[in-house]
């Protein structure tokens, strides 16, 4: 295995000349005599083997060697999945490297392993576990590490391969429908721009997202461009500032690097976003009181952690005292507000030989015309300013530091006097001008012009700084924080959140305007785009209280913690008033039918076929079990991650416990109704097979892109309960099968949703494979010269003449002479089949691997058809049982959180508005 020899590893390698018991257990899959001798090691040590040329923990070996047994021992017995082998990697990485099957991920990242590779690997040269998978081709595992918040960044700048690998991933992703990586892609492009284009190519190209935010560092595209290192960061930093200005788009950046600072990763991130900052507030003439009140608790907050260098503390003194010299106005800035900056950058105050000393001392000279200053001089025993403070100040050009500082010397030694100073400057800074001189009139009213035209260049800039983040002018100003998710939605929540019209019902905030309205139903419920007091997006369903019984209903079924389910759209809150029940939900993207087009690829439709069913199952699987009753495709919405979830339960039924239907009136939406419930005004037996009637008409409306297998019409209910289909938008006989099965006009003959799930339409080509060779096995192939050649021919004309005629030709005649030098296989569809069982029971030690399924691709479905009719899948065996990669209804897909389940605002506890929290578990 030559994966060793990556570039990252700058160590030289150590040869590794023999493998420790332990490993050697875990190769030959000898998971007793490993259990013997974990007991007397330790299972997170570290054991050489050679045939990794490593030395490595037991977790790693079993997903190195794909021992998947001892893998779900070791797991369980709770080995460190974070353990780094003496060379630095992780079984995440492994798991890429040695292509490992992606279920190992899932397990892995249920177990808590660190998505960024970082919990024990001091190793910072290293490749993350995502850009292993990239550059390794793994796009299975990459989503998997996105979906559990792994961080997309560049590999080291002279590994400009691994960095386009990277980059193409991303972009994959995104074009399938993962669509956090439609932002990322962003990102990704702009760092592998920045070292080869110059920063005039790099500003035209970005220039119309240059404010878009990364979702997962929250870093602007601006950003990123005002840190860039190296000789040409004078000219990015110049041109950002540039951009700015030309493009008015100063007050937007301020307010939304305040507002998203708390969510930046680490305290780097805090610290690169207050240097951009600075920068920017330096080139205004006035700071609102609204960015001063918002800001500087962060900054203090900043301050009071552990900093390993005096030039980070600077960064965030200089940042505060540029705050306290330009906000003018500091009216609100009350006891408890002064008191906290006060204490916060007064032990900065000791070393006088310092800059940082200097600029507190600077931050306390633009506080003494505040009401509090005199008490809090007091309190933190400030009596005078050191002359070595003095001295160092006059050496430097910044003639309004000098000029504080000499007012605050003058202050502690009279304080009402320059108090009172201070005052008056104030008050004829704010006062109007009185013009005692009829000879300056026509100069000053010219002055008063130009100023009156300055102040209202700068009122944009404050005012929209304002909006956000003054406490208590309305609803939304009192809440700073917004959670930013939602791609489709950014624009209107954005111009929400400044919206003077909200309204506030509990902790739910929404505006009841046409423009935010998403959706409108027949029986007067309206959905509104909006947000929780915690910044959370949500989409709010209200519905009159004459329809109140179907929201509550919806409500309870939502809180049921089995329905907190990544298949399932989240509960957020609820509220009411007087006249109205509203739902705060999950706001997702779009829905089912909004989201199909041509242009969706085949793997995508298949896999949201697989959500749509796996959240049925999560419904059909309670005790007792939950008929939705509502399938359709405006009720599957997809998340911002591209996963289809299930919504509205508003007439969602339980079925009583023992039993296995609910006598009630028929419900749902025309069209998607199953036969026995068409008929509103007869009470019917409802059970699960309705739901999964409907389900098989969701599966062909998203295989064939939007056709429905009743037609469309008058004629389609009618056509529903006389069972006429057509399912000719689908080729291949196994989805025929599936829909077939479900839509079956008989309730008793369709399948249940597990047995969907377990259909060949969801078997992996690994295990397509193994039935085709047991099918060789089934006694009428294995002796087909005995068989009746009408059954013969029925197989071949079933499976086509395209998939058998000519078969040994498809094959490499090596392979044909070795398994059939006597030629005693026939040229029909059983020779076929038996060929194929003879070479995965017998395979040529030098054969090229043969991908079965692209050489025959109609053979599988019309062998399966064919033997499912005849009944060859009943025998004993034939159709092997096989755990599947992910439980959806008993809580292992809940290992495989999408970033959005992770996610700050939809991992809080959920609360009901005026009631008692409700605690929303997320299974780690």
């Amino acid at each position: 295995m030559d994966f060793m020899g990556l570039e990252f590893i700058l160590q030289e390698a150590v040869i590794i000349k023999e493998t420790h018991s332990i490993i050697q257990c875990i190769i030959s899959n000898n998971l007793n005599k490993l259990k013997l001798l974990l007991k007397k090691h330790d299972i997170n040590g570290l054991y050489p083997c050679k045939e990794l040329n490593d030395v490595v923990s037991p977790l790693i070996a079993a997903v190195a060697f794909q021992k998947e047994d001892i893998f779900s021992v070791l797991v369980n017995e709770a080995a460190d999945p974070n353990t780094c082998s003496q060379n630095g990697w992780t079984p995440l990485h492994f798991a890429s490297i040695l292509k490992v099957p992606i279920h190992f991920v899932h397990k892995l990242l249920a177990a808590q392993a660190d998505p960024n590779g970082e919990s024990n690997n001091s190793n910072n040269l290293m490749p993350t576990p995502l850009q292993t998978a990239a550059i390794n081709d793994r796009d299975d595992i990459a989503k998997a590490l996105i979906g559990a918040g792994a961080i997309v960044a560049m590999t080291r700048p002279q590994h400009d391969d691994d960095n386009d690998k990277l980059c193409k991933m991303i972009h994959r992703l995104a074009s399938n429908g993962f669509l956090i990586c439609s932002e990322i892609s962003h990102f990704v492009d702009l760092n592998i721009a920045i070292g080869r284009k110059s920063p005039d190519e790099i500003f035209l190209s970005f220039g119309r997202v240059m404010l878009l935010r990364n979702p997962q560092t929250h870093f602007s595209i601006l950003d990123v461009m005002l840190s860039v290192p190296g000789p040409k960061k004078e000219e990015y930093h110049s041109k950002g500032i540039q951009w700015l200005r030309e493009n008015h788009k100063i007050d937007q950046y301020i307010e939304e690097a305040v507002k998203h600072f708390p969510n930046l990763l680490n305290k780097q991130h805090q610290l690169l976003v207050v240097r951009n900052l600075n920068s920017v507030l330096n080139i205004l003439n006035e700071i609102t009181n609204n960015v001063s009140l918002a800001f500087i608790p962060k900054l203090l907050e900043l301050l009071s952690t552990k900093m390993c260098f005096p030039e980070e503390q600077n960064v965030v003194v200089v940042a505060l005292y540029v705050i306290a010299q330009k906000t003018k106005v500091k009216d609100d800035w009350d006891w408890h507000f002064i008191k906290n900056l006060g204490s916060g950058i007064s032990g900065f105050l000791i070393d006088n030989h310092t800059t940082t000393a200097i600029y507190a001392y600077g931050i306390f000279a633009n506080l003494v015309s505040t009401e509090h200053a005199n008490r809090m001089f007091t309190s933190i025993g400030l009596t005078s300013v050191p002359e070595g403070i003095l001295t160092l100040a006059e050496s430097r050009m910044d003639d309004l530091l000098k000029e504080g500082l000499r007012h605050l010397c003058k202050y502690l030694v009279h304080p009402s006097a320059v108090l009172q100073d201070s005052i008056s400057a104030d008050e004829e800074l704010l006062a109007p001008k009185k013009n005692k001189k009829k000879k300056k009139k026509k100069t000053q009213l010219n002055d008063e012009l130009h100023n009156a035209s300055s102040d209202l260049s700068t009122a944009s800039v404050q005012q929209s700084v304002a909006n956000d983040l003054q406490p208590g002018n309305t609803t939304f100003r009192k809440e700073q924080k917004w959670l930013k998710r939602s791609v489709r939605w950014r624009e209107k929540l954005e111009k929400l959140s400044k919206s003077e019209e909200i309204i506030k019902v509990g902790s739910i905030l929404f505006a009841n305007d046409e423009e935010y309205r998403i959706e409108t139903g027949s029986d007067g419920t309206e959905v509104f785009l909006g947000l929780r007091e915690d910044g959370t997006e949500v989409a709010v369903k209200r519905m009159s209280r004459s329809n109140y019984q179907v929201l509550k209903n919806e409500e309870s079924f939502l809180r049921l913690p089995k329905l907190d389910h990544p298949f399932i759209v989240r509960y957020m809150d609820f509220a009411e008033d007087e006249n109205f029940g509203y739902l705060a939900l999950q706001l997702c993207e779009c829905t089912l039918e909004e989201f199909l087009r041509d242009d969706v690829p085949e793997e995508q439709k298949r896999k949201l076929v697989k959500e749509v069913l796996s959240s049925l199952s999560v419904l059909h699987c309670q005790t007792p079990q939950i008929i939705h009753r509502d399938l359709k495709p405006q009720n599957v919405l997809l998340d911002v991650c591209g996963k289809a979830r299930l919504a509205d339960f508003g007439i969602s039924r339980r079925l009583p416990i023992g039993q296995t239907s609910l006598h009630t009136r028929g419900a749902g939406t025309k069209c998607w109704m199953a036969r026995e419930t068409i008929d509103e005004d007869v009470d019917v037996p409802c059970k699960m097979s309705a739901d999964i009637q409907v389900a098989g008409m969701l599966t062909y409306y998203i295989l064939s892109g939007g056709h429905h297998p009743f037609g469309r019409g008058c004629k389609c209910e009618g056509n529903i309960f006389d069972g006429l289909y057509s399912l000719e938008h689908v080729q291949d006989s196994i989805t025929e099968d599936l829909v077939k099965w479900m839509i079956n006009k008989n309730p008793k003959e369709r399948p249940t949703v597990q047995q969907c799930l377990a259909h060949p339409f969801f078997w992996s080509k690994s295990r397509k494979m193994r039935y085709l060779k047991s099918i060789g096995n089934v006694e009428e192939v294995k002796n087909y010269s005995k068989t009746e050649k009408c059954l013969l021919d029925e197989l071949d004309r079933d499976v086509g003449a395209a998939s058998w005629k000519d078969w040994k030709q498809k094959f490499p005649r090596e392979i044909v002479k070795k398994l059939d030098g006597k030629g005693t296989c026939s040229e029909n569809t059983a020779g076929l089949l038996r060929f194929i069982r003879n070479l995965h029971q017998h395979p040529p030690k030098d054969a090229e691997p043969i991908d079965l399924m692209a050489t025959f691709p109609e053979l599988f479905g019309g062998v399966y058809v064919f033997a499912k009719n005849k009944g060859w899948n009943n025998r004993d065996k034939l159709i092997e049982e096989e755990e599947e990669e992910e439980d959806v209804t008993s809580g292992g897909a809940m290992n495989t959180l999408s970033l959005e389940d992770r996610a700050p605002g939809f991992s809080v506890p959920v609360q009901e508005s005026g009631g008692p929290p409700h605690s929303v578990t997320v299974i780690p």
